[in-house]
């Protein structure tokens, strides 16, 4: 377990000098959006693209990854937003985005960091055709969900539509698209080129690390509810346990990627589901308590995951 922790911790501290950055007052109130910009729009794509384009193209088109992460994420979607829906009575659109935060992890800004040290390099491939069913599926679904409501009943397809214009937009999709055809064609860079998106990639671990530390600091947000805690609890705890069950016993898949899909399910809620609710009018401060809980509590559940499998550094 110690090594475990020796592992774990360095990330984790790095979310924790973010936090502290924030809280004491040595970032600017308009650093989250400046520092998710570079992440998001230049050093994480650089660090898929490169990936991609290095990785045979067979395993980053892994269709059995891909739909067993995809019927795990549906799954645990689909019921937690029925059982919100049928026991708190909750709206479609704070329903939609509980689900989400319980059923879509932090993988674009954690897993690159964590997973590597624990399973190697080799589980990369997997994570990033796991993260494609939730980025092109998952969270459209939830924003057609979302978007109905406005709608009052309007056809699902077009809100579907709209919402699937949006996702299309997003950058590390486009990236994973470009390197896996760099990978087919079995192209190479231009060498300036290839430098400037190595010194990008290399920035993408530690500045989004960081960068969810600063986005945790919220003055006022309360989290001492239960339903903060009962979405946490599925995220970190109902998520890993389901993607074991699919992935053994439904898709049959090799050991390493069982454990990557397990690993990646463990991981906290994403950031990114604030900025979602946000925008749609969802209950957003529930959210962010949901993702400052599930981060906090993940380095020691993630951790005892991990020891549980009997993981040591490199797999």
């Amino acid at each position: 377990m110690l090594a475990i922790y020796q592992v774990t911790a360095p990330f984790f501290a790095l979310i924790l000098c973010g936090y502290l950055a924030a809280r004491l007052r040595l970032l600017p109130e308009n650093a989250v959006p400046a520092l998710n910009t570079f992440v998001l729009y230049f050093a994480l794509p650089c660090l898929l693209f490169r990936f991609s384009a290095r990785t045979p193209f067979d395993e980053i088109v892994n269709l059995p990854v891909f739909f067993a992460y995809l019927v795990t994420g549906l799954v645990l979607f689909g019921a937690f937003a029925a059982a919100v829906r049928a026991l708190a009575g909750e709206s479609l659109r704070d329903a939609a985005f509980a689900a989400l935060a319980a059923s879509w992890s932090n993988w674009g800004y954690m897993g690159f960091a964590l997973l590597p040290p624990i399973l190697g390099k080799a589980a990369l491939a997997p994570l990033i055709a796991a993260g494609m069913a939730d980025l092109l599926v998952l969270v459209s679904l939830a924003l057609a969900l979302s978007a109905l409501q406005d709608h009052h009943g309007a056809d699902f397809g077009v809100a579907l539509g709209g919402v699937l214009a949006r996702v299309a937009k997003n950058p590390m999709i486009w990236a994973v698209i470009a390197g896996s055809a760099f990978s087919a064609a079995q192209l190479t860079l231009w060498p300036p080129a290839d430098q400037l998106s190595r010194l990008l990639g290399e920035a993408a671990v530690p500045v989004a690390l960081f960068t969810i530390g600063v986005s945790l600091y919220r003055p006022g947000t309360h989290v001492a509810h239960a339903d903060v805690f009962l979405i946490a609890g599925a995220k970190l705890l109902a998520h890993p346990y389901l993607a074991a069950l699919v992935a053994v016993f439904v898709f049959h898949l090799p050991q390493l990627e069982m454990r990557t899909l397990v690993l990646a399910a463990a991981l906290p809620a994403a950031g990114t589901v604030f900025l979602f609710a946000e925008r749609q009018g969802a209950n957003a401060e529930r959210i962010a308590a949901v993702i400052l809980v599930s981060t906090a509590l993940a380095f020691f559940s993630f951790s005892a995951l991990c020891w549980a499998f009997g993981l040591r550094v490199g797999g």
